[in-house]
């Protein structure tokens, strides 16, 4: 095979990406550990901070980003690695409410070779349904700790627990409209770039919540309204009617 020159088959750095907030405090301190000694960088977003905590200042392989220096992006401040990092590497998204094994990204890099790096991947995954009249209410979830027996097309992918290569998949998250809303985000911008969506396998319980539901979480003002969401998603259904998996179902 005649790999891109940004896409050698040796061993890609392997950057990390998540955001915090002051309400995750004790969860994040589980997730981070877990994270830490599978990457070689991990940008670490600190929203609604004024400051970095004083237990992580001074890691070598935390590169800290306060909302004063770059914006008010709120979970979407896991995905400015991509922009200040500036060389090819595969990324991994992580959340701090998430336990990840010791085997986590060493997995997910196998499966992006698998994939010869051309296509997005993680665990949580959603395929919309129609009639697509709501962004929460019209989809079926494969939460990110259940089984799955093979590699399977997806719609949307949770950023709690995504790969990607970043020379096949690239984008300025600062540049995006809509914040508070990065895995429909990702989705788009994947569409967009034409970058395949995929569920991983993987066994039951190999990646676990630490907690679920939080009074301040997303998922929670989703279950309030979704109308914005619902909205977005409609209109890139329209806009991009062959890229979903709902068409390539008719088509089968």
């Amino acid at each position: 095979m005649n790999w891109p020159k940004n896409l050698q088959p040796l061993r890609h750095e392997r950057i990390g990406g998540m955001a915090t907030m002051p309400s995750r405090a004790a969860t994040f301190r589980t997730a981070l550990a877990g994270i830490l000694p599978q990457v070689d960088r991990l940008y670490l977003y600190f929203d609604q901070h004024d400051e970095v905590p004083a237990f992580l200042r001074g890691d070598p392989r935390i590169v800290p980003l306060l909302p004063a220096q770059h914006g008010a992006l709120g979970c979407d401040g896991k995905m400015l690695g991509l922009r200040l990092h500036g060389k090819p590497c595969l990324y991994f998204a992580f959340d701090d409410d998430i336990f990840y094994p010791p085997a986590y990204v060493e997995l997910l890099a196998s499966a992006l070779e698998r994939h010869h790096f051309g296509a997005m991947l993680g665990f949580h995954a959603l395929r919309f349904r129609p009639p697509h009249l709501s962004y929460r209410a019209d989809r079926d979830v494969l939460h990110f700790n259940e089984p799955l027996t093979a590699d399977s097309p997806a719609d949307e992918l949770g950023s709690g627990t995504l790969a990607f290569h970043t020379g096949r998949f690239n984008f300025d998250v600062t540049a995006w409209p809509h914040h508070t809303m990065t895995d429909l985000m990702l989705a788009i911008e994947a569409v967009r770039q034409g970058v395949p969506r995929l569920a991983v396998r993987r066994p039951p319980n190999f990646v676990r919540p630490l907690e679920e539901g939080q009074e301040d979480s997303l998922f929670k003002a989703l279950e309030k309204d979704d109308s914005r969401e619902t909205a977005i998603m409609r209109a890139a259904l329209a806009e991009f009617p062959r890229s979903w998996c709902f068409a390539r179902e008719k088509t089968a």
